[in-house]
């Protein structure tokens, strides 16, 4: 009797540590999932966007038109990037999967002189771009590439 108890008590330890070894398993898959989500509703807005599309094409040479670019735009072009700066700090994105899906066109912002022309005050109202920026340039010259090929959410 007492063997059957036993087996019974190891059977119940057994199911209970399966349970809560899918439980978790269930929550993480389900942060992923959360993080994909992120990750391709702003990635769709990226490049779904015509004014960004321009912008990006005229930063490819910091084509001196950029300057005649309205402020409006360029003030939603780097909000954008503040966004993912914030789902990256938040971990709602993985750090690498945001700088390589969004590095390249941060520091090519960043680096361009025609973009910034008559943005006043940048390092007061754009600092958290600039912190992206300047972290996805840094990330970038240390590494000469940007993440590893083994990228997850």
């Amino acid at each position: 009797m007492d063997a059957l108890k036993d087996i019974a008590v190891i059977v119940g330890l057994i199911a209970a540590l399966w349970g809560i070894y899918k439980g978790f398993s269930e929550y993480r898959l389900q942060g992923v999932q959360k993080r994909a989500d992120f990750f391709f509703k702003k990635q769709s807005e990226f490049f779904a966007n015509k004014s960004f599309g321009e912008i990006r094409s005229l930063l490819e040479n910091d084509n001196p038109e950029l300057a005649f670019i309205s402020f409006e735009e360029k003030r939603a072009y780097l909000t954008f990037f503040e966004e993912i700066a914030l789902l990256k700090n938040s971990r709602l994105i993985n750090e690498d999967v945001a700088f390589y899906m969004f590095g390249y066109y941060a520091i090519k912002c960043y680096e361009s002189e025609n973009f910034w022309f008559d943005v006043v005050n940048k390092e007061i109202y754009w600092s958290v771009f600039l912190a992206f920026a300047a972290t996805m340039q840094k990330h970038l010259r240390a590494n000469y590439k940007i993440v590893a090929h083994e990228l997850e959410f």
